[in-house]
């Protein structure tokens, strides 16, 4: 008889990974910071300045795609050191988890868009349908409705919708392989991955699907899940790409970002198809230098306030599009000019929607993240 106490499960702690965090949503709020004021002052979009500018903001929609990779490879790690920690593998528990760090901003963001505005807000009307929503199939809604859609706040959400449906699929196959104990994980990878790129293919003349479909998006998961079985095996190829020369891993940095500039101009056609492909090897080589990297140029973990916003950017990500649409809708930008707007909207986007991630984590989030479920161990 097993009489062991409950008690909370504890987890690896990766060092660096929510400074990296912090820098994928800096990225996506500079990218939508870009947008607003191409939208406000679209004579802006013929400046040279501006070009060069946007080349890089322009590129911040690649924040999803390495939390994608960051979400594969840490649920993905977590799910096999509770198994080997406690015994085997609580479906249930690993779904509440999730769901009490899911959920709470999901559902905030939804209120707000379908309950709170249209009766606070003048005129306000949005596409979006609540129901696919709350139904967490807010990335087919955005497929279906975002294009033609004003209200980009409710935007945001759908690759959390997608990080839920994949969370609630590989729960259920892992816990089947668990129990069945012969099915050979990199052979599930592969054939999950050619079933991905397959979609895509078939798919590849709709960007709306490339980028929003959970079939074609879940290459990012699925390299990010490699990369956390792979670390939780400490296979031997790991330990080699964190033992690197420091020149190597320079070369490596340049090539990828190098990629991350050009790709509109590399992957196009046929091409398109590597694009996830190719980066996420990029975005998983971050994730595997940050946590282990024996001649690092840079500890990103070393930035403290990088750290602080990393544990918030959950809140960033999903409250900055409602900040600077409330201020887009609060003050009439066009009449104080560019250079005015510039600074008073994109200091005022920035302090306020991490003041209310802040506000958000200390007595939303942590209150809920503080029921996770205990475990026995066996």
């Amino acid at each position: 008889m097993n009489n062991s106490a409950p008690k909370k499960l504890h987890t690896v702690y990766f060092q660096n990974l929510d400074a990296a965090r912090f820098i994928a949503a800096f990225a996506v709020f500079l990218l939508h910071f870009s947008n607003e004021i191409r939208g406000l002052f679209p004579g802006i979009n013929a400046s040279f300045l501006f070009k060069a500018i946007y080349l890089f903001t322009g590129k911040g929609g690649l924040g999803v795609d390495f939390f994608f990779v960051l979400s594969g490879f840490l649920i993905t790690f977590l799910i096999f050191q509770e198994h080997k920690t406690v015994g085997k593998f609580h479906l249930g528990y690993f779904l509440i988890r999730r769901t009490l760090r899911i959920w709470p901003l999901y559902f905030i963001i939804g209120l707000i868009g379908f309950v709170l505005f249209p009766v606070l807000i003048e005129d306000y009307f949005t596409l979006h349908e609540p129901l696919y929503y709350f139904l967490f199939l807010a990335n087919f809604d955005e497929i279906w409705h975002g294009a033609n859609d004003t209200v980009n706040f409710l935007t945001s959400p759908w690759s959390v919708a997608v990080e839920e449906q994949f969370y609630l699929f590989w729960g259920i196959v892992l816990t089947i392989g668990f129990r069945l104990k012969n099915i050979p994980f990199p052979l599930l990878l592969v054939f999950l991955y050619l079933l991905s790129f397959s979609f895509s293919w078939f798919n590849k003349e709709s960007p709306e699907i490339l980028y929003l479909h959970t079939l074609a998006v879940c290459q990012d998961i699925l390299m990010g899940a490699f990369v956390g079985w792979s670390v939780f095996k400490g296979l031997k190829w790991i330990d080699n790409v964190q033992s690197i020369s420091r020149m190597k891993i320079i070369l490596v940095y340049l090539m990828g970002f190098a990629l991350i500039l050009a790709k509109n101009k590399i992957f196009q056609g046929d091409l398109i198809l590597l694009e996830r492909f190719v980066l996420s090897f990029f975005f998983a080589f971050i994730i595997i230098e940050q946590i282990g990297g024996k001649h690092s140029l840079f500890k990103l973990g070393r930035i403290k306030l990088f750290t602080y916003f990393g544990k918030i950017s959950y809140g960033i990500y999903m409250y900055h599009l409602v900040v600077m649409y409330l201020l887009v809708h609060s003050i009439h930008f066009q009449s104080l000019g560019l250079i005015p707007t510039l600074v008073i909207f994109g200091s005022a986007s920035l302090a306020f929607t991490c003041a209310v991630s802040a506000l958000s984590y200390r007595f939303i989030e942590s209150k809920f993240l503080a029921l996770k479920p205990k475990v026995k161990t066996e």
